[in-house]
């Protein structure tokens, strides 16, 4: 007879204390099967998992970043893993993306707000979309995905969200490289904006492109307030109350004689506005220059140049005709003469 049998002998402890950690790690064990069994053969649970992960939810799968729980591991194919953990990346690169979005949406400049919003609905319209499409081929067993109908290939999935490697790498560091200065200048913000959309991946260059639109619209209404009212905002303003360029107001995209046509038209409006005087600049014609300037962007040169040339034109022709007539002209011409020989009558005197 066995020394510990069922005469009410004693169980060695040795027995109980195995018993008592071998059940949580059967239950873990079992756990692990159970999500890998569903991982192959119930795509509506464990798909299901990774999608969610996909659209910046947490997951037990990736407890920490996208390294895929050591606990799984062993269990899985080589390939299954690879394919885990390449998703795995991009939704961490997307929640990163996300969370630093959340933060700059809260920054003072209209500009880092304007790109945010802009890339939030870049996100929605396109990275998320494919998420929800996703889920619903795999719910409607598309083949595509459901292979016969029975379970979905992990590289089906990852095929599907490879396209965006690359963006989402690209728009990590720019969301990095944001988050590294205090504040952002207009000017400095664009030409970043549009030196990294010069890239070699449409996609990329597609998706920085537009946020670069997006900051330059911003700045253009700044640009159209100055020209057409000749009015500075307290925040981010193009020049200082004196009429003179600030550092870093605007991008490196604009000639030196484009500049000086900005400044030479918003001083010139801004005294006719700011002395009231009876002649001022028509309506008709602010609503022709606003509409001009929202047809250019900074990043066209040649036609943004063209654009406040002409505006410039079309403001000093109608001052010589309006504000700096023929009599006026004259009438300041003899003050000035007279003003002149009185001075040199009292020096020889």
């Amino acid at each position: 007879m066995s020394k510990y049998s069922s005469n009410g002998a004693s169980t060695p402890p040795n027995v109980s204390e195995t018993r008592a950690t071998a059940a949580p790690k059967l239950a873990k064990l079992l756990y692990v099967l159970t999500s890998l069994a569903n991982l192959k053969l119930t795509p509506r649970n464990m798909i299901a998992e990774v999608l969610l992960v996909l659209a910046g939810h947490s997951s037990s799968l990736f407890p920490t970043d996208h390294n895929l729980h050591p606990a799984f591991k062993p269990l899985l194919h080589p390939g299954e893993e690879q394919c885990l953990e390449a998703l795995g990346r991009i939704a961490f690169r997307y929640r990163n993306i996300k969370n630093a979005c959340a933060t700059l949406s809260r920054s003072k400049s209209r500009y880092v707000c304007a790109l945010c919003a802009t890339l939030n609905q870049i996100l929605k319209d396109e990275y998320e979309r494919l998420v929800v499409d996703t889920e619903a081929k795999v719910l409607k067993r598309d083949p595509e995905f459901v292979a016969h109908g029975s379970f979905v290939p992990l590289s089906a999935v990852r095929a599907t969200f490879a396209e965006w490697d690359s963006p989402l790498m690209a728009l990590e560091t720019l969301m990095v490289q944001l988050q590294a200065e205090k504040h952002w200048q207009p000017g400095p913000l664009i030409d970043m904006l549009l030196a990294r959309s010069k890239t070699g991946v449409h996609r990329i260059a597609d998706i920085i492109s537009r946020l670069s639109i997006a900051v330059q619209c911003v700045w253009r209404s700044q640009l159209s307030a100055f020209l057409v009212h000749g009015s500075l905002t307290s925040s981010d303003p193009l020049a200082s109350k004196d009429f003179m360029i600030l550092d870093g107001a605007m991008p490196s995209c604009i000639s030196h004689q484009t500049r000086e046509s900005i400044i030479y038209v918003g001083r010139a409006v801004a005294t006719i506005k700011t002395n009231k005087w009876q002649n001022q600049l028509p309506r008709d014609l602010a609503l022709e220059y606003a509409n001009l300037l929202d047809t250019v962007f900074p990043e066209d040169q040649y036609k943004f140049d063209h654009v406040v040339s002409q505006i410039r034109t079309n403001v000093s022709e109608w001052l010589w005709l309006n504000v700096l007539t023929r009599k006026d002209v004259e009438d300041t011409v003899i003050s000035l003469c007279v003003t002149l020989l009185c001075n040199i009558l009292d020096v020889a005197g």
